[in-house]
């Protein structure tokens, strides 16, 4: 009966190794041309997460920025989305690293940095997420990132660590147009996400989401992200605009869970009162 026990135990172990060294799985879909969609979680809810997993969405989109996550709170959303394959991506309020770093500690498959206008910006944020010697960050081997330091050498959690986890910068602002391909061509951008609608605050048009002039800067960081062997991501408002997105050449979308939530309530409703 110990045998067996321990027989089983063992093979547990290998199948969880064997899973862990898959690696990120929305960074492999994006090399293989895949196209991706996320949820952008604005109800911070764990089995809200699980339930968009089961559904079969790629990632889920975390807001540290505008969503009021903690850490803590993130690594219950995290492990909600490990358990159904979807990589977690955290929206980090600012590019600082020690800011980063707490959430790359927490689990996070990868790191969405706000207001990144240069160069400079692009790259500072490289260095956070990255162990040297690509990058500045700083060792912490009994993470939950590094499976509490019992799953596997240091040494190699480091240097898949450097290899799998994302950076998304995130550009919104004016400025960057004037500089995209020095932004978007930084070594360590994994994906390029657009913000229409803090563009448009930024080019002095107040909720000009669908304005044909914000359009054209998203079509140009596009493009741009594009030219230099990036994916480009952005915001769907529903799934006909999805269908246009991914005409227009959108390798990555991702939706409101919100925005899903209440259209469905509403038009349950509408339905019921005619």
């Amino acid at each position: 009966m110990l045998a067996a026990i321990l027989g089983a135990g063992q093979r547990l172990v290998k199948l969880k190794e064997e899973d862990r060294v898959r690696g990120n799985a929305l960074k492999a879909k994006l090399r293989e041309g895949r196209r991706v969609v996320g949820v952008l979680v604005t109800i911070q809810d764990a089995e809200l997460v699980e339930l968009f997993g089961h559904l079969g969405y790629d990632f889920v989109f975390l807001d540290a920025q505008h969503g009021g996550l903690s850490v803590e709170t993130a690594k219950e959303l995290m492990r909600a989305a490990e358990l159904t394959g979807m990589t977690p991506l955290v929206r980090v309020p600012r590019n600082d690293p020690s800011v980063i770093l707490e959430y790359l500690d927490a689990g996070a498959g990868g790191i969405i940095v706000p207001n990144v206008v240069t160069r400079a910006d692009a790259e500072a944020a490289v260095q956070a997420i990255k162990y040297p010697p690509r990058g500045r960050r700083g060792a912490a081997t009994a993470s939950r990132a590094a499976y509490y330091g019992v799953a596997r050498p240091a040494a190699e959690y480091i240097a898949r660590a450097n290899e799998e986890t994302m950076f998304v910068p995130l550009l919104e602002d004016r400025e960057v147009l004037d500089v995209l391909p020095e932004v978007v061509g930084v070594d360590g951008v994994d994906v390029v996400l657009i913000g229409p609608a803090d563009q448009a605050l930024s080019m002095g048009i107040p909720g000009g989401w669908s304005d044909p002039r914000i359009q054209a800067a998203v079509d140009r960081i596009a493009g741009a992200a594009r030219a230099a062997g990036r994916p480009a991501m952005v915001v769907a408002l529903s799934h006909d605009d999805g269908r246009r997105l991914i005409e227009r050449g959108f390798q990555a979308l991702i939706v409101s869970s919100g925005s899903l939530v209440a259209t469905a309530a509403r038009n349950f409703l509408e339905a019921l009162r005619v």
